[in-house]
């Protein structure tokens, strides 16, 4: 049986059996998460399917995704079928021109080369483990026109950084109001997504590699939609955080392939590529008569209203602030960074609000203050949770109640740079041990602390303050 390899698996579906077809559906089916949140709310799933199945049939034709070839031919064997792939991926003749080399440690060379081999894959590296540098040596080894994908504006600045500083690439940016196309461009999947489905198509035909930054992100539609039309001969995936809280992580192996290399914290502490930090836990008075679901909100504004909470933040920002340590402070709401920044600054801190509301070359000017150490705090929203990247950093303060799994993670891994000016590093995370949700959403924080630095939950090693 022929299938057809481009941004896709297509099969003549036609030439499927009833039997193989049900088979690759059940494989490649997996709950809604949409659905079952809905189911968890008490609310109407109405035309919300049960399970999101990606073998789809449109037509005459058979469409899965391009990671699925293993198990297509897996399928396929049970009814002794062969598969025979004719490759429509693309990869232009243009060369970009010879690129720089790039110092490497061993795993990000692994990556490259196995790339080279097997043509997509994802790399799973700490934050601080030089994801980045692994994506620029791959454009430099294959010299194939690159797309990469991120979703926020500062990661763009950072790639373009990256680009410009190590390979003396000017990149072109899809994005901000920008639609400047080159051999080698950043795209925000926000900004492609609204173009007209021609203009993209013929966009995306014109490179060999794909790229996808932070890349757990990719089972989102948006992402997929993007991925799923790209007919890239090679395709990599960066991420720090692979596993994903809707029960959909193995869509990164469906779309943009398997592991290539796969790097633990223990193992850059071990190497000295990443420092350990130190775990604060701040008890607050915070109280709140939480009863069920439909007070979450409202107990959320509570805390980020509540004075005596806040003026404990801010103390411990600006005590940790004036004894010279860059600071980061990270809240849910802009509100509530608003208030934080302008009690900080009422202290006479160089503090400065960072959210999705700031300008990108605002935003890149504060970051390059706090880089050069002469901005001491920044405020954020979650935006900061992704490809911040900021080595100086040494305090991170977590100032509103949560427990995503890959947020936590990402934010202990912010501390976790070296840097020649940065003797610790401190987690301070503020816990509302007097309302039971929090107290539990505190210890689930631990368990993901003590699960990132490699140690039981029971011998982290934390630092009480009290209130």
């Amino acid at each position: 049986m022929h299938a057809r390899v481009d941004a896709a698996i297509s099969l003549d579906a036609r030439e499927v059996p009833p039997k193989m077809l049900e088979r690759l559906c059940r494989a490649l089916s997996f709950p809604n998460p949409a659905y079952l949140d809905r189911l968890r709310l008490g609310l109407h799933t109405g035309a919300e399917p049960e399970t999101l199945c990606f073998a789809q049939e449109r037509g005459d034709v058979l469409r899965l995704p391009r990671g699925a070839i293993h198990v297509l031919r897996r399928i396929a064997a049970q009814d002794g079928i062969i598969i025979a792939c004719d490759d429509a991926r693309v990869l232009p003749e243009a060369k970009l021109e010879a690129l720089r080399e790039l110092p490497m440690r061993d795993y990000q060379a692994r990556a490259v080369d196995k790339l080279a081999k097997v043509t997509q894959g994802t790399v799973i590296v700490p934050c601080g483990g030089g994801k980045t540098r692994v994506g620029i040596s791959a454009i430099a080894r294959l010299r194939t026109p690159t797309l990469v994908l991120v979703h926020t504006l500062d990661l763009a600045e950072q790639w373009l950084g990256e680009l410009k500083g190590r390979l003396g690439v000017d990149a072109g940016l899809i994005g901000d109001g920008e639609e400047h196309v080159a051999p080698v461009t950043v795209a925000s999947i926000q900004a492609l997504v609204r173009w007209e489905p021609s203009k993209l198509d013929a966009f995306l035909e014109g490179f060999g590699l794909l790229i996808t930054d932070e890349c757990h992100h990719c089972p989102s539609s948006t992402f997929r939609q993007i991925i799923d039309r790209c007919p890239a001969k090679y395709r990599l995936g960066l991420t720090a955080t692979p596993e994903r809280e809707d029960g959909l992580s193995a869509l990164l192996d469906l779309f943009l392939g398997a592991p290539l290399v796969t790097v633990t914290h223990d193992e850059l502490v071990a190497v000295g590529v990443l420092t350990v930090p130190e775990i604060c836990s701040v008890e607050t008075d915070f109280t709140f008569p939480y009863t069920g679901g439909e007070d979450y909100a409202p107990m959320l504004a509570a805390v980020a209203s509540d004075e005596a909470r806040n003026a404990l933040i801010v103390d411990a920002v600006v005590n940790e602030a004036r004894s010279g340590h860059v600071c980061l402070v990270l809240s849910g709401r802009i509100d509530h960074c608003r208030a934080l920044e302008g009690a900080i600054a009422a202290h006479g801190v160089s503090a400065a609000v960072l959210t999705g509301e700031v300008k990108r070359r605002e935003r890149k000017e504060l970051l390059d203050e706090a880089r050069a150490g002469k901005l001491s705090v920044l405020v954020a929203t979650s935006l900061a949770d992704e490809g911040l990247d900021l080595p100086r950093l040494s305090r991170v303060f977590l100032a509103y109640p949560g427990r995503a799994r890959g947020r936590t993670t990402q934010r202990l891994g912010r501390l976790m740079r070296p840097h020649a000016d940065k003797t610790d590093a401190v987690l301070f995370d503020f816990v509302d041990n007097k309302v039971p949700i929090l107290r539990r959403h505190h210890l689930e924080r631990r368990r993901l602390y003590a699960e990132v630095l490699g140690v039981p939950a029971s011998k982290l090693s934390t630092r009480e303050v009290a209130a």
